[in-house]
């Protein structure tokens, strides 16, 4: 009955939090602006409106219409291996690298949905999808890399129940906190789709319900990134306040990782609504300099530092 209650809660983070959590943000950056702004229940509508209307295809290609389901089911794989309270819908060991290769396929469906149609700002987008994926997945595997040398644990649900705290491990935080901030399309590094520019990059041709599972997606995606980060935040210190193995305890862990998360959603709105975007050359180069000094982690992570 408790896994039951869990498995119900989980569903409903998974596929009702995103869009509300899409809503806040869009009212802070408001109030930042001196605007109103729209309802927190903006993202809402406006999924159920693109849900509801039928797509207008610009090309017959397969690969158009199946790259939003792709990335629909990449999105939600990835919040499968990742552990709410103490459920963990899906868990194995080595449940991380299948992370890091389902947040590989959202991209790589990004680039499908951007290279099958011919137009000048789908296929820039879909470039700057690949140049940006190809620098900061290798800092996100660094990062939580660390994480794993340092809990001797492959399981995304397993490493921050064992980690020890010692100084490589702040520094892997650190490096985490970047990596999910980038991958997750956040100001200054939304320049795939960077809408005033190139029109929304690679899905500037989509339309009606194909639009709106790829921007649910993209908000699951983004969900999955930040859980993932809050789970290595909360769940060490929970683990020394709480039972996490019990029911009450495991819920009063998902509710320190909910808490956590509005507070860094906050956080992120607020960072979003006082920068500009990045070119995809500066990206590039800073998540270099990022990835070599993530290296640098990983070799005092190795020595037991």
């Amino acid at each position: 009955m408790e896994k039951i209650i869990f498995a119900l809660i989980t569903v409903m983070i998974i596929f009702l939090l995103p869009p509300l959590l899409d809503g806040i943000s869009r009212k802070v950056k408001a109030k930042i602006q001196y605007r109103v702004g729209a309802s927190i229940f903006q993202t809402y509508y406006d999924l159920q409106s693109l849900l509801n209307m039928e797509p207008i295809l610009p090309t017959e290609r397969l690969a158009f219409r199946i790259a939003p389901y792709i990335a629909f089911a990449s999105a939600l794989a990835a919040t499968l291996v990742l552990p709410f309270g103490s459920f963990v819908p899906v868990a194995f060991t080595g449940d991380f690298f299948v992370f890091l290769y389902v947040l590989a396929m959202f991209s790589v469906a990004m680039m499908i949905a951007g290279f099958s149609v011919n137009n000048s700002y789908t296929n820039a987008g879909a470039n700057r999808e690949m140049m940006l994926i190809l620098s900061i997945e290798p800092v996100l595997g660094v990062a939580i890399g660390v994480f794993a040398l340092n809990a001797h644990s492959l399981s995304i649900g397993g490493i921050p129940l064992n980690i020890t705290f010692t100084p490589s491990l702040i520094l892997a935080y650190v490096l985490l906190a970047y990596a999910v901030y980038v991958e997750g399309g956040f100001i200054p590094f939304d320049i795939a789709e960077a809408e005033t520019e190139i029109l929304e990059g690679p899905l500037c041709e989509y339309s009606g319900r194909l639009l709106g599972m790829f921007k649910w997606a993209m908000l699951i995606k983004r969900l999955a990134l930040l859980w993932l980060f809050v789970s290595f935040l909360v769940l060490p210190i929970m683990k020394n306040i709480v039972d996490i193995t019990t029911f009450t305890g495991g819920l009063a862990t998902l509710v320190a990782q909910l808490v956590v998360l509005f507070i860094i959603y906050g956080i992120i709105a607020i960072i979003e609504a006082s920068n500009a975007r990045l070119r995809i050359d500066q990206a590039i180069r800073q998540n270099t300099k990022v990835f070599f000094a993530g290296l640098v982690v990983l070799l005092i992570a190795a020595l037991g530092w």
